[in-house]
């Protein structure tokens, strides 16, 4: 996956405008004005994903992101599946160190608006008008202070004067040992990492600003997992009266730690994962049914065909291709009681 790091002021949550949380070290106008448009690059927003701004004026020109060297063509306006490594200096001062991440963003060649349709009203309040790239908040890691000790180097094959670094492309021996440090924490890291934070927000001076990723992952874990729901125990006899009514003389088979599992007449057997939900917590609960169906099918040598059944329908391509692109199926309930189900091609 392509990787670029873009350098912000420091904050401890950029989570919205806050005098207790003032950006640090963003150059001359955060210097002067006391605000920045990267207030609210960690602040997850009401349609699900995070928006983000690194300067890129230069005098009075507004330059534009080469994505062509992130795997984009000339005439692209923007590029999907990039990780965007986000860097600051420590309480306004050098060195430079990564504050967070975005994994699998998207990042556009020119400044883009919201032209009014402010994506929060946190984003509204504090007149962030323009974003450069996105991410679905999920995928979105902001590290405790404490824990942002990975330090940028400086000089020839580092991150120059521009906000923007392709680091992929740099020759330096450091620098490209630096790059493969980040790329290990991103990818062994996962983005409900119980470093992300949240600070104050929409609910006042002394509000939260959302929740962000790693208290939906707490919630969901605290909900679903720790102990039964009875959502899930609704969700799983829903799921079998579909099959009973759509398929007569399904046999269900006994089980060893998955939750169900059946047999249709001259089809595979099937392993089925549920797992209730709501649109903030689906992709965590497809994550963690994907680990445990792994782990069965290691412990178990299964070899036919698992089914992750979750309470939410599952829209966004991302979040398909994440189970479909894994070799699991999906299930969700319908309009019309009963449910959808989506197989691997």
């Amino acid at each position: 996956m392509p990787i670029i790091f873009c350098n912000i002021a420091w904050m401890k949550f950029y989570s919205g405008r806050n005098d207790k949380d003032p950006p640090l070290g963003g150059g001359e106008f955060v210097n002067s004005e006391g605000y920045c448009g990267e207030e609210c690059n960690f602040y997850p927003c009401d349609d699900g994903y995070t928006y983000g701004h690194f300067e890129t004026i230069k005098g009075e020109i507004d330059r534009q992101v080469m994505i062509e060297r992130l795997g984009a063509r000339t005439t692209d306006q923007f590029v999907d599946g990039v990780d965007i490594v986000w860097t600051a200096p420590i309480e306004g001062r050098d060195p430079r160190v990564v504050v967070g991440w975005w994994r699998n963003a998207r990042l556009y060649r020119w400044r883009q608006t919201f032209n009014g349709n402010f994506p929060s009203p946190r984003h509204r309040k504090d007149e962030i008008t323009s974003f450069r790239a996105r991410a679905r908040s999920s995928e979105v890691v902001l590290l405790e202070p404490s824990r942002r000790t990975m330090k940028l180097g400086r000089g020839p094959g580092w991150s120059g004067q521009a906000s923007w670094w392709y680091a992929d492309y740099t020759t330096d021996s450091k620098a490209i040992e630096f790059v493969a440090e980040v790329k290990s924490a991103i990818n062994g890291h996962p983005s409900s990492s119980s470093d992300a934070s949240s600070g104050q927000g929409r609910n006042g001076r002394n509000g939260r600003a959302g929740q962000a990723p790693s208290e939906i992952y707490e919630r969901y874990v605290r909900e679903y997992e720790i102990k039964i729901n009875p959502k899930h125990d609704r969700l799983q006899e829903k799921f079998k009266k579909f099959l009973k009514k759509q398929y007569p003389g399904v046999k269900f088979l006994t089980t060893y730690r998955d939750d169900l599992r059946f047999y249709i007449k001259g089809q595979s057997m099937v392993m089925v994962e549920v797992k209730p939900t709501d649109p903030t917590t689906l992709r965590f609960a497809i994550r963690m049914a994907i680990g445990q169906l792994l782990d069965y099918k290691q412990h178990q040598r299964w070899s036919e065909k698992q089914l992750i059944v979750v309470e939410t329908e599952v829209t966004n391509a991302d979040d398909l291709e994440l189970a479909l692109g894994n070799g699991f199926g999906l299930a969700w309930p319908d309009d019309n009681g009963g449910f959808k189900i989506s197989w691997p091609a």
